[in-house]
């Protein structure tokens, strides 16, 4: 029989075992460096030169490690040989590729992005615009703790004339028959980190056409991914739309792809200097989100990239043959209708002198 005493000892060094063996390779915070945004640009010899920022408390701002190699994956390893710490990568949120590199192909560089282990596929993306080494370097002395993925956070500085594109929405898009990117475009602010320019139009993997931050609104409401902003209706009005939704129904005629779409506006007047009439304001909004609407749609069907994903509700009624030709022939001759419809809300809210509705009392006030 066996002593119990022996047997207590082997079960505690079993459970010590296990538990050990659980967290062998785990490695102190304090000797790891975590990136928040890489930069890749490829050099004229064909080189990616890859840039990471990594928060730094002590230098109240941000580290940066760079180097140059054929593949991203070499110059990653450069990275890593050289550096004091180890890296990990798990903590990238914004991948920035340079402008010119974009207009050549970016397949490697997503592929790469999402085969790596040690990558977020919900990291976003967004191309630079000018000078890349000066943008990646650019601070802020004024706030040296701005994130640049606060540009990105609808809790911080994000608006709806820009977009939000991830990694793994890329991915999907460069093998999707009916679906094309549109990425921010960035370039260096001056108050600021990053100068927002519009939105650049990707058909599969490069860019063929960009779209201005006006029309980036309309693409955000057709995405589903509006949150509120303001527009100017006038140079002496302005509205605040607190809702915007998007209702869209299509057909398949003898002469091609046809679609309606319907976008309700929920809005507040938020500035309205000559007391224009709210009929009046409602038309001229009507009237502007419905020209953006339409020049978005022919700009994207000039370019042959179907960014708004239109092709996905028609993908039931078209043959194999028809769904790998959408984006070269039918999205160009799809007629696309679009129709905008504005309800003023409550004009508690309007800060115009003599509009400004009176609050309803309290019983104890209205007994004074």
């Amino acid at each position: 029989m066996i002593p119990r005493s022996l047997l207590c000892a082997a079960l505690l060094w079993f459970g010590m075992a296990g538990v050990l063996t659980g967290c062998w390779d785990t490695k102190d915070i304090n000797k790891r460096l975590m990136p928040v945004v890489m930069g890749i640009c490829k050099n004229p010899d064909q080189t990616y030169r890859i840039i990471l920022q990594i928060p730094s408390p002590e230098k109240k701002g941000s580290q940066y490690l760079e180097s140059s190699s054929a593949t991203i994956n070499k110059a990653i390893d450069h990275i890593r040989s050289k550096a004091e710490k180890s890296i990990d990568l798990l903590h990238i949120r914004l991948f920035l590729i340079c402008e010119k590199t974009a207009k050549s192909n970016i397949n490697d560089i997503i592929d790469y992005a999402v085969q790596a282990n040690d990558i977020s596929i919900k990291g976003l993306l967004g191309i630079v615009r000018g000078n890349f080494e000066q943008l990646m370097y650019h601070h802020v002395q004024a706030n040296p703790e701005l994130s640049s993925y606060d540009f990105f956070s609808e809790q911080a500085g994000w608006t709806p004339n820009n977009t939000i594109f991830r990694l793994w929405e890329a991915y999907r898009d460069m093998k999707s028959y009916t679906q094309d990117m549109a990425i921010p475009i960035l370039s260096k602010g001056t108050d600021t980190l990053y100068k927002f320019e519009g939105s650049a139009i990707l058909r599969k993997d490069k860019i063929v056409g960009e779209i201005s931050s006006d029309e980036t609104m309309i693409y955000n409401i057709f995405q589903e991914k509006y949150t509120g902003g303001t527009i100017e209706v006038s140079d002496q009005a302005s509205v605040l739309i607190k809702k915007a939704t998007i209702r869209n129904q299509i057909a398949w005629a003898a002469s091609g792809p046809q679609m309606n779409s319907h976008i309700r506006l929920n809005v507040v007047i938020s500035e309205n200097k000559q007391h224009e009439a709210e009929a009046d304001i409602s038309q001229k909004l009507k009237d502007l989100v419905e020209m953006r609407g339409r020049k978005l749609i022919g700009k994207l069907q000039e370019e042959k990239a179907d960014s708004l994903g239109v092709g996905k509700y028609f993908r039931s009624r078209m043959t194999e043959e028809q769904l790998k030709d959408w984006k070269l022939v039918w999205f160009p001759q799809l007629k696309h209708e679009i129709t905008a419809d504005v309800k003023i809300l409550n004009s508690i809210y309007l800060k115009t002198p003599g509009k400004m509705k009176n609050a309803p009392q309290r019983p104890d006030e209205q007994n004074r």
